[in-house]
């Protein structure tokens, strides 16, 4: 129902959402009908916030406007297996079912990080119209670092970058292990300050993206630029040195010959693709108005 809601807000014809959902447009109907706020309440009441549901919702929405069922099943199916493996339901199922032992977490060993995966996720997501003016000179990647990785072979990232075709943002392969040295070395080095952070994605910085993140109170460090050259380490180095675990993004300024970076971070590529779409739609209405 919520869905439905959703995706009516963005215009779309009750026929086409019955379509995406793979239910009836009368039943679409009523879900329309339906009070939000109550949907809300009973979402809340078995443990999730509506922060994660504004996000699932969200998320799914941006699926869901390409077309992309497959990657929307992909993506509820990996939130929900989350939500379960963090025992989010536990007390709502408890409170119903007086047979569940209280110590009970026989779900926390249903999800397993599967990288490859949210990879994939991650990637159809971004074949997004809001992400391709974001897309700098040098080309986009996002990288993904396993559970205590060591070495670039433990971060999958896109061989080839992210370039654009027919007006999309579009993996030039497959991800792959070690296909980035670059955002691999960023990632490694953020992990030793901060484990929970796992991905990250390079766009274009410009006056445009630098209000847009204001707008949004993403948290940024800068640093730069640089009057002579700059090795690839360099920048590498300069980025840490700057970074610190509150952080959402660093801008790192360039050198000489060197294009300006937004280095955008989150717990995992999803979460880095769903703040930089959110970059993206407050870089629209900016041009736009």
């Amino acid at each position: 129902m919520l869905l439905a809601k959703k995706l009516r807000e963005y215009g779309m014809s009750q026929s086409k959402i019955s379509s995406l959902l793979g239910v009836t447009q009368p039943a679409v109907k009523q879900y329309l009908e339906e009070d939000e706020r109550k949907g809300l309440e009973r979402l809340n009441e078995m443990g999730l916030t509506e922060e994660e549901v504004n996000s699932l919702l969200d998320t799914l929405v941006e699926f869901l406007k390409n077309n992309d069922v497959k990657g929307a099943m992909y993506y509820l199916t990996d939130f929900g297996l989350k939500m379960l493996s963090e025992l989010k339901f536990c007390k709502y199922h408890k409170e119903r079912d007086k047979y569940i032992p209280p110590d009970c977490d026989i779900c926390r060993s249903l999800y397993r990080t599967k990288e490859e995966e949210q990879m994939e996720i991650a990637l159809s997501m971004i074949q997004n119209e809001l992400i391709t003016p974001l897309i700098p000179e040098v080309l986009s990647n996002l990288a993904y670092a396993r559970q205590n990785a060591k070495s670039v072979q433990d971060v999958i990232a896109v061989a080839g970058r992210i370039t654009k075709v027919m007006g999309l943002p579009t993996p030039a392969s497959k991800p792959m292990w070690g296909a980035s040295k670059h955002l691999s070395k960023i990632l490694l080095n953020v992990m030793s300050k901060n484990s929970q952070i796992r991905a990250v994605m390079n766009i274009k910085y410009d006056e445009k993206v630098d209000k847009a993140l204001k707008k949004l109170g993403f948290k940024v460090a800068y640093i730069g630029p640089r009057d002579s050259e700059i090795s690839d380490d360099e920048i590498v180095n300069d980025v840490i040195k700057v970074y610190n675990p509150e952080l959402d993004c660093v801008v790192h300024l360039g050198g000489k010959g060197i294009e300006a970076n937004t280095y955008v971070f989150g717990r995992d590529p999803i979460d880095v693709v769903r703040k930089v779409i959110e970059i993206g739609r407050v870089y629209r209405e900016m041009t736009e108005n």
